[in-house]
């Protein structure tokens, strides 16, 4: 996902009775249209839980890598031109939300630039300590963590 353009989202639904498509015209259409309050991506149609499809080659071969795109966390000001977010993926296989995927966007288009997805300035994205615990907090509220879990990971450092 480097730094390009920010184009569409295809959104499926998981729902098979419904199974329809929605689309989000760019990565802030999809954070402030097609999520749930948590922020699980939804179905525009009947409003069940949905995902992004994506699919890319590596470098050194092989199978390439196919995460769903589950649900978006988002870490930035509503008015900051760069917007640092985490999608929580899972795996057609699985269907079990079990990774972390850091980006950022960055969005100029109120002076006349574009809108533009990576994984940030330079790199990945820098999050602060209130960042990351307001990762961790809304991890919990979607449930993909637990308190508990989080509590009990502290002694294992």
């Amino acid at each position: 996902m480097g730094a390009k353009c920010d184009m569409g989202w295809n959104i499926k639904c998981s729902d098979s009775n419904c199974g329809q498509e929605t689309w989000a015209a760019n990565i802030g259409d999809l954070i402030e249209h097609h999520r749930d309050e948590a922020g699980w991506i939804v179905c525009r149609q009947c409003g069940k839980p949905g995902y992004i499809e994506k699919s890319y080659g590596q470098q050194e071969g092989g199978e390439p890598w196919e995460p769903r795109l589950r649900g978006v966390i988002t870490l930035g000001g509503t008015d900051e031109t760069y917007q640092p977010f985490v999608f929580l993926l899972d795996y057609k296989d699985e269907e079990k939300v079990k990774d972390i995927w850091f980006s950022y966007y960055k969005d100029l288009r109120k002076s006349g630039g574009k809108l533009k997805t990576g994984a940030g300035p330079g790199g990945a994205p820098v999050f602060g300590k209130q960042d990351l615990l307001n990762m961790l907090s809304q991890s919990v509220a979607m449930k993909y963590v637990t308190k508990e879990e989080i509590v009990s990971s502290l002694g294992k450092s």
